[in-house]
């Protein structure tokens, strides 16, 4: 679908063209941060809830990417991965996984593996947005540019910049008190002075006897 805009001179390229995207995520928050984050750079996003039947959700309009949910344990999201690299290989399609959360080399692969074309986490700092974005569009092979100032004009009118200490998702916990490490030097103990130490017991003294009398 080609869409007609006046683009950023900077950012935009006059031949660039928008997308279809198919955006499936299980918090009500990610669904808005995605479509928000997506629409500035004039892409078309097609919301579905991960409850449909995902893969006949994407059969039914040409899509150029999906986003999608792989922690709402409402489906197999590596079989969909399979079964969308089978039936829609032109289709890619990007996992997401809890903000903030590392996600493994191994798992990664394994994702890609099974046909994903990236795994990210779900979006969390206004700072990684644009990150998270650049991501998505080098797993979808674009060579689009990123139109920056659209993308901080939205996280602006969210409250939201680079670099600002607030986040999308719930707040860090506050850091718990640290338990003494082990390796801390040991304490020196005190000694007692021998001046305050108790008087001991006056010893008995024995003497040698022979039939009743003391031996000199």
């Amino acid at each position: 679908m080609v869409q007609t805009f006046t683009p950023s001179p900077t950012h935009l390229s006059p031949s660039a063209v928008t997308k279809t995207i198919l955006v499936a995520q299980g918090q009500p928050l990610q669904v808005q941060l995605w479509k928000l984050v997506l629409e500035s750079q004039r892409h078309s996003v097609l919301l579905t809830s991960p409850h449909m039947d995902l893969l006949e959700v994407a059969a039914t309009r040409p899509l150029d990417l999906m986003v999608v949910d792989m922690t709402t344990g409402l489906f197999n999201p590596y079989a969909f991965c399979r079964d969308c690299h089978n039936q829609l290989p032109n289709t890619p399609v990007v996992l997401t996984h809890h903000p903030r959360r590392h996600i493994e080399p191994a798992e990664r692969r394994w994702a890609i593996y099974q046909g994903a074309a990236e795994v990210i986490p779900g979006l969390a700092e206004a700072s990684d947005i644009l990150d998270s974005l650049d991501r998505i569009y080098k797993a979808a092979k674009w060579s689009l540019p990123i139109d920056t100032d659209a993308l901080y004009t939205v996280l602006e009118q969210m409250g939201l910049m680079p670099g600002d200490p607030s986040s999308v998702a719930s707040p860090t916990p506050p850091p718990q008190p640290t338990i003494q490490a082990l390796t801390t030097p040991p304490q020196p103990v005190k000694l007692e002075d021998p001046t305050e130490a108790k008087p001991s017991a006056p010893q008995t003294k024995y003497r040698l006897m022979y039939r009743g009398r003391p031996v000199n």
